[in-house]
This record gives C-alpha cells, sequence and structure tokens, in this order.
C-alpha cells in the first residue's frame, strides 16, 4: 500500500496542535485570559430547540404528530448533530411564541 504525497498544509498540523497546546497551557497557568462571547437570545441552540419542544409536547413523538416535524429530525437538532435551516428556524420560533396558531393552520 503506498502512501500519498503529503499535502502542503498537512505539514502545519502538528505545529497548530503544538500552538494550541502552548496557548491552553498558558490559560491554565493564568498567564492569559480566554476569549468569552455571549450568545445572541435568538440564536436557536440544542438547548432552546429542546426548550421549544418541551414546551408543547412532552417527547419527539408527539410534537411530530403535532406539528408534522419528524421525531428523529428534533432529537438531531436537540442533540445538536445537526442545525435547523434558516426555514426550520422560523418555523420553530413561531411555534414557539404561537403553537395554537400552527396547529390551526395544520388542521385545515
Amino acid at each position: 500500500m503506498t502512501q500519498s504525497p503529503q499535502q502542503p498544509n498537512d505539514s502545519r498540523v502538528g505545529d497548530d496542535l503544538v500552538e494550541a497546546f502552548q496557548e491552553m497551557a498558558a490559560y491554565l497557568r493564568g498567564e492569559v485570559e480566554a476569549e468569552s462571547y455571549e450568545v445572541p437570545d435568538d440564536v436557536l441552540t440544542p438547548e432552546r430547540v429542546q426548550a421549544i419542544r418541551r414546551k408543547v409536547a412532552p417527547s419527539t413523538k408527539e410534537f411530530e404528530r403535532q406539528f408534522r416535524i419528524s421525531a428523529r429530525t428534533m432529537e438531531a437538532y436537540e442533540q445538536g448533530r445537526r442545525r435547523p435551516d434558516a426555514t426550520m428556524q422560523t418555523l420553530l420560533r413561531v411555534i414557539e411564541r404561537e403553537p395554537d396558531a400552527v396547529r390551526r393552520a395544520l388542521a385545515s
């Protein structure tokens, strides 16, 4: 079995890892501060998706029954394996604020 030739960027991987560990060690020694940021309230994190679902349905199966969004899809969003696209984010926000309106729309 032959090895493929090394790509130009592959030579930097080791250097990048060493640099990352050096930065982590400096942080642990208290020599530098870690950068932090606040997540805006309107970002649909996995925790927020789960909170929206729990607000209106006790399980992903019940959520699927009420809103016709696959239980597997919701599980993937809630576990952070997938991110809702823009359309799904909009629908989840509407469900969060006006679940009965969505139920009525789906019933007609």
